[in-house]
């Protein structure tokens, strides 16, 4: 039995007993009054905490079902439009245009009702003060008054509803391309009712035209909400690789206002340039990508110059290529970033093992910045897209400002490879420019080719291999020294003869030292 009237089995309403007795499956068949509901629930020791959850769990399948139901009688509705015959009834044009000015007209007489309120406050007062004669006077008074107000509110009200249905079903036929016909029949047909239909037919299209406007908007609205969802959840797929969201998500807040004030073609054009401008950022995002792989290649080419194992690394960038190609851009990403700092790891290693690398690999880092940083300011004089380049170079700073060996050197290749393309990119602009000039006759001594140019500061370099060129008469090693450089030593007794024997070329340094 409850626990008296102070039970919280007693709060509930009998369809909420009803409800929790059918959630836990006890019998209430017997039970004919509140009190038995109550009871019989309570002898089943349920805690309050149990019975509102159950509550609230049936609360929510109940909503769940009102708004599905509530979506099939839309459907239906939609359905029942769509299976209409498709004959459009339009108004002639004189026609047209006198509904137009009636209108018109009937929105500019907006009625006031607080006039009959007026009357009737004053037929109350009439009366507590027992001068119950002036307050039947009143009341039939008000009782006018407000019968002719209320003739011309159904009026002002038809008409304003007519023209906003109007303008509602203008912007959907402008996104959809095309509206239904039966609704244009419908509204043709409650513009000939306002005009010379009797008031119950005047009432009768208004309410049908109503219900197919609100429904075709709700069908619509449905899908561009449907579409907006979509799209969110494109853009959480798209955040989990890194892509920058932050201007889709501007033009979607954009939309969702454009919704709330019912602009349609407003909010479907917002949605498209959301749309446009998530597909633009995942496209820079997979350039970026494109350039790690770049970033990754030159980490594992720097740890394969000091010893360190990589074949692992090639591996796993073949792997990431694939995904990357296939467009599976979170495996691409997450197979880049593990890759890197497994051999970032290793030459770390590498690092903390041979105390003089680290200081090598800052000449390393520093020599290609001042080789490099000033070809791209250069070239990005001359308007050349030196972005990446420039980029690299910021970073190589920054490795170097926090004694980052390692990041260093990576960029640093980056640096070189980058340079090597565009010193050549700045040599072609330079020559369609005029200003630089072929030295004819010359050789270069490195590659053997006849590419050779004259610079604006008098130096000269062979455009094809990148190798400048000795100025004339100096003394720079001959294409035979270079080749046998590496030669090993001849005997012991070589080297004195030819040493003992000075060639033609050092007798004529000495005789231009004199």
């Amino acid at each position: 039995m409850a626990e008296g009237p102070g039970h919280f089995l007693n709060e509930l309403t009998l369809w909420k007993l009803k409800a929790v007795a059918q959630e836990f499956k006890i019998d209430v068949s017997s039970c004919r009054y509140k009190r038995d509901y109550v009871q019989k629930i309570a002898s089943k020791k349920l805690t309050e905490d149990q019975v509102r959850s159950a509550l609230d769990r049936i609360s929510a399948v109940k909503a769940a079902s009102e708004d599905e139901s509530e979506q099939k009688m839309i459907s239906r509705d939609l359905q029942a439009i769509a299976d209409a015959p498709r004959q459009a009834s339009v108004l002639p044009e004189d026609d047209e245009k006198a509904v137009e000015r009636h209108i018109d007209e009937a929105l500019l007489m907006k009625p006031e009702l607080f006039e009959v309120d007026t009357v009737v406050e004053s037929a109350v007062s009439k009366m507590l003060v027992g001068d119950y004669y002036s307050a039947i006077k009143l009341c039939k008074q008000a009782r006018d008054q407000f019968l002719e107000s209320f003739s011309k509110f159904q009026v002002y009200s038809a008409a304003m509803s007519i023209r906003s249905v109007d303008e509602l079903l203008t912007r959907l036929a402008n996104e959809k391309g095309e509206l239904d016909p039966i609704l244009r029949t419908a509204l043709a047909e409650a513009k000939k009712a306002f005009i010379d239909g009797q008031p119950k037919r005047r009432e009768e299209s208004l309410q049908t035209l109503e219900t197919l406007a609100t429904k075709a908007f709700d069908a619509f609205l449905a899908n561009s909400e449907k579409e907006e969802a979509d799209l969110r959840g494109l853009l959480a797929d798209y955040e989990s690789f890194g892509t920058r969201t932050d201007e889709a998500k501007r033009y979607l807040e954009i939309a969702s206002q454009a919704k709330a004030t019912m602009n349609v073609a407003e909010y479907s054009k917002l949605l498209d340039d959301a749309r446009t401008q998530a597909e633009r950022a995942k496209e820079l995002r997979a350039k970026e990508m494109a350039g790690s792989f770049q970033i990754v290649k030159a980490a594992a080419a720097e740890a394969a110059a000091i010893g360190v194992e990589t074949s692992s690394a090639e591996t796993g960038l073949a792997e990431a290529r694939k995904a990357y190609e296939q467009g599976s851009f979170r495996t691409a990403l997450e197979l880049l970033t593990s890759i890197e700092k497994q051999v970032d790891a290793a030459h770390l290693e590498q690092l903390r093992l041979r105390k003089d690398l680290e200081d090598r690999h800052f000449e390393t880092v520093k020599q290609a910045l001042v080789k490099y940083d000033p070809m791209f300011q250069e070239a990005g004089g001359y308007g050349l897209d030196v972005t990446e380049g420039t980029y690299h170079v910021m970073n190589a700073r920054a490795a170097l400002g926090r004694r980052d060996a390692v990041n260093g050197v990576k960029f640093a290749r980056r640096i070189r490879e980058v340079g090597a393309s565009t010193e050549k990119e700045l040599d072609q602009k330079k020559l369609e420019l005029g200003l630089i000039t072929k030295v004819e006759g010359a050789s270069c001594q490195s590659c053997g080719g006849d590419s050779v140019y004259s610079y604006q500061d008098k130096s000269k370099k062979c455009i094809e291999c990148g190798q400048p060129v000795p100025p004339q008469g100096s003394l720079g090693p001959s294409a035979s020294e270079q080749v046998n450089a590496g030669a090993p030593a001849r005997a012991k007794s070589d080297s004195t003869n030819v040493e003992a024997a000075p060639s033609k070329e050092k007798k004529r340094f000495r005789l231009l030292r004199r």
